[in-house]
């Protein structure tokens, strides 16, 4: 669970979690293990209140798709 505050958290099930290849340059395993994370949160099916909601929805960010999910992609 995240807590965003002591009244709003959003619960680990509504957090998606995967392991991808990474990109670019690599060393001898290369393209042969999972280095790099995706987490994919979906602000419309989220448990969060609603003003939280609308507030992301209006944001123009790019980890934000346009069917308002958050892609955050982490690699080392």
């Amino acid at each position: 669970m995240i807590e965003l505050s002591r009244n709003v958290s959003i619960p680990d099930h509504e957090l998606e979690i995967t392991a991808i290849r990474a990109q670019g340059a690599g060393g001898q395993h290369v393209n042969k293990a999972s280095t790099a994370i995706h987490l994919r949160f979906d602000i419309r099916a989220s448990s969060l209140p609603e003003y939280y909601k609308e507030s992301l929805l209006a944001a123009s960010h790019h980890l934000i798709t346009s069917e308002g999910v958050i892609v955050i992609k982490a690699q080392e």
